[in-house]
């Protein structure tokens, strides 16, 4: 069994018809004389340019604009991607954008213009929460301009040899740094996966080649294991009455299974290699399932985790337990209902409703933007897809790089309350921003906030 999305990842060679790449992946839906005329503009305007890599420059729009086309996202996200860099690397301007293919593409481009400036040139550290921060709230009007650049530092990744080693670095420190987050934000997992053991790999050689050969020698029990996890856990969820569910299965990634090895007398263990989702129709079923599998299978107490009745401060709820499954083959599994599953899955930005599946067989096929992006019309009759929940919430940090949502108008002490509830008992201050301010002080989206309390131990918890 391949887990793995449908998309056509294939990099182009140097002597291919970059026209009738793009144009064989387009459907029957999408506007081929418009993309065409995209396609021309962008030839002509990035003519005589070369990658490093030595392929013509126009290679890179185009195999964005065609992995864009496949998410199906509209034809102005297509057009957007072909001329994502035309502004900054060519004589073109946003002007030029909107005259030939109207202002909701030249919004996106400039959008993608600024995203690739405020990131360009900044040196990343670990936890880097302001780079991410003001990253992505300089982007989230429209989550088409996140989406494609995702895309397009997914194919700089693909094609990253070509770079020297030192910007190979800045690569994979950003995108463990900003993309990783971002592309899980909005929900495209399978990039995220991608990108990170591409970075992985860049900045901890040894430690991927190592962690790469000893996977090589589980890879089939592992595949294997996951159709037999899944038909076992159906069978144990119906013969007891649980019918309103769904399952989710998944091998994780090179990066991911770093993470979480574990090193102890016998050399290195990997655990939870193996995944498993569970999503029930109500919290009494989630209970019901963690009942099952704890009363079948043996477990790790000490990865247990229950976030449904302790939910972590940014929000996330779910029930988390690693089984001991069989031939020491360890098993992580999640257990949540629907509305947890959104949430979780999309960012603090969730809630809401779009789900695009293309499924392998057997896979786990490919989920993103649920409910995260609605249609509105601006008064230029523009469509923007809007994060429409922004509205009503605001999103600020804690100093370990929590995200917390709040109702729009939230005070400090609001946010001090929303951490816990001593804190807010005794908040006797707060820096925003780095800035000392009153507790009453109204918040806004992407403010980095830190309580004052008059109890030490308890300002360790922000």
């Amino acid at each position: 069994m391949q887990i793995k999305m449908t998309l056509d990842l294939t990099i182009f060679n140097n002597n291919v018809d970059y026209w009738a790449e793009l144009k064989s992946g387009l459907n029957e839906n999408q506007n081929g004389e418009l993309i065409k005329k995209a396609f021309d503009f962008a030839d002509s305007a990035h003519s005589g340019q070369k990658r490093l890599s030595g392929e013509r420059y126009i290679c890179h729009p185009v195999w964005v604009a065609k992995i864009v086309a496949e998410l199906e996202i509209g034809d102005e996200a297509i057009v957007a991607a072909l001329l994502h860099d035309c502004v900054e690397d060519t004589a073109a301007t946003i002007e030029d954008i909107s005259n030939e293919f109207g202002d909701e593409v030249a919004l996106l481009v400039s959008g993608l213009t600024e995203v690739k400036k405020k990131t360009s040139g900044i040196e990343m550290h670990q936890e880097n929460i302001e780079i991410f921060r003001n990253f992505l709230f300089s982007s989230v009007n429209d989550v088409r301009v996140l989406i494609i650049r995702l895309v397009d530092k997914l194919h700089n990744g693909l094609t990253v040899s070509s770079l020297p080693k030192d910007r190979q670095i800045m690569y994979a420190k950003r995108v463990l740094g900003i993309y990783g987050p971002v592309a899980e934000y909005v929900g495209l997992h399978y990039f995220k996966r991608i990108l990170e053991d591409i970075s992985f790999k860049i900045l901890y050689p040894e430690e991927a080649i190592k962690i790469e050969k000893k996977l090589k020698s589980v890879e089939n029990e592992e595949r294997k294991a996951l159709i037999l996890i899944k038909d076992n856990l159906k069978k144990l969820l119906d013969v007891n009455n649980l019918h309103n569910y769904e399952i989710e299965a998944r091998i994780k990634g090179l990066y991911s299974t770093y993470i979480k090895t574990v090193k102890g007398h016998h050399g290195e263990t990997f655990i939870d290699r193996v995944g498993i989702r569970v999503i029930t129709g109500s919290i009494g079923d989630c209970y019901s399932v963690l009942g099952l599998l704890h009363s079948t299978y043996n477990y790790i107490p000490e990865e247990f985790d229950d976030y449904i009745s302790s939910p972590k401060p940014n929000g996330y709820r779910s029930i988390q337990t690693t089984l001991n499954w069989r031939d020491k083959l360890t098993v992580e599994v999640q257990i949540r209902t629907k509305g947890m599953h959104e949430f979780n899955q999309f960012g603090p930005a969730s809630h809401i409703a779009y789900k695009l599946s293309k499924n392998a067989d057997g896979g786990m096929g490919f989920e993103w933007v649920k409910d995260l992006i609605k249609w509105q019309k601006t008064d230029k009759n523009i469509n923007n897809y809007s994060i429409n929940v922004l509205s009503k919430f605001i999103y600020v940090f804690t100093p370990k790089g929590d995200t917390i949502q709040l109702p729009t108008g939230s005070t400090a002490l609001d946010f001090a309350y929303r951490i816990h509830g001593e804190i807010g008992d005794h908040c006797i201050g707060a820096k925003i921003n780095q800035k000392m301010d009153k507790i009453d002080t109204v918040l806004k989206t992407g403010d980095l906030v830190e309580i004052l309390t008059s109890k030490k131990v308890q300002r360790n918890r922000t």
